[in-house]
């Protein structure tokens, strides 16, 4: 056990939230806690602040070392655009919603279906526009869910929620699963498309397995190229039923990874080297491949650069 435990700790050396954040090394290496459990106000490399709950795995992440999913995050920063509308669906407190208000789409709104978590996204909203009051009418935040129809649904919360905010769904629980029921609004993508214009440069996905459902229900917009860049989670990998749909309505696959000199793209036929480290299985799904292969190639990471550098 303790040999398992010295690799894993070594294992974060191969992270570039780390390299760029020695103290955050030390922190992981001795297991010293950067605060005490609870709720705490943490400054963000883009400089924005954002308030997490320690308690739960993603505030956790975020307060020790400012960074969580570091491919989709830098994903963000460097596919949106000053002229793009940006969807988060499944915003949770908010963390990828003040990137692509870093990155200065013209438009930002957050989809949060959870009303305890949502008024954690409220909170956060309130922080970005008190700290930068310009940004106040590029940001909008809505207590609903995206799914396949404008209305209600039951939103299914698993008795583990307290260690992870971000696990509430749409999808039916498993058989025997202990979870509870809250109903709450939905709203189809493409109604969100139209909300915003007609078009979306960058939408977000994180709904727990109910991406097929949403994208599936809205597909007509998705075949008309409605929405440039889709960034989702898919523990299914580059061929699941939700890569193959957007296939068919016109969208590039690639895999979302990292290695310690930048981000990466990689096709279904790319062979993983030893610096390619998997972190999830978040995927891109894009309507320009060209765009997004020039955007992606230059080392570095934009999203752990100082405010100073924005």
């Amino acid at each position: 056990m303790a040999s398992l435990r010295g690799i894993e700790r070594l294992g974060c050396l191969n992270k570039p939230q780390y390299l760029a954040q020695p103290k955050a090394v030390l922190r992981r290496f001795f297991g010293v806690p950067r605060t005490f459990p609870g709720f705490r106000v943490v400054p963000l490399r883009w400089g924005l602040p954002i308030e997490v709950d320690t308690r739960e795995d993603v505030g956790r992440e975020i307060s020790n070392c400012g960074i969580f999913e570091i491919p989709v995050l830098e994903a963000i920063f460097r596919l949106a655009d000053c002229a793009d509308a940006v969807v988060d669906a499944g915003a949770n407190i908010g963390f990828m919603t003040s990137a692509a208000l870093a990155s200065a789409a013209k438009m930002v709104i957050a989809f949060e279906p959870h009303p305890d978590v949502f008024r954690q996204l409220e909170k956060n909203v309130a922080l970005w526009t008190q700290a930068r009051p310009e940004i106040a009418g590029r940001i909008f935040a809505r207590q609903a869910a995206v799914s396949d129809k404008n209305g209600v649904a039951a939103l299914r919360i698993p008795y583990s929620f307290s260690g992870n905010h971000g696990l509430s769904t749409l999808e039916a629980g498993p058989k025997g699963g202990t979870y509870r029921e809250i109903e709450v609004p939905t709203v189809t993508l493409a109604q969100v498309v139209e909300e915003c214009g007609g078009s979306v440069g960058l939408l977000k996905m994180d709904i727990e397995g109910h991406e097929f459902t949403a994208l599936n229900a809205s597909r007509i917009t998705l075949e008309a190229g409605k929405i440039r860049d889709i960034i989702f989670e898919d523990h299914e990998g580059m061929d699941s039923e939700v890569s193959r749909l957007l296939e068919r309505s016109g969208y590039t696959i690639f895999g979302l990874n990292r290695t310690p000199f930048g981000p990466a793209l990689l096709d279904k036929r790319a062979s993983v080297a030893w610096y390619f480290v998997s972190e999830a299985y978040n995927i891109l799904a894009t309507r320009d491949p060209e765009r997004a292969v020039s955007r992606m190639r230059d080392r570095g990471f934009r999203c752990l650069r100082n405010r100073r550098d924005h």
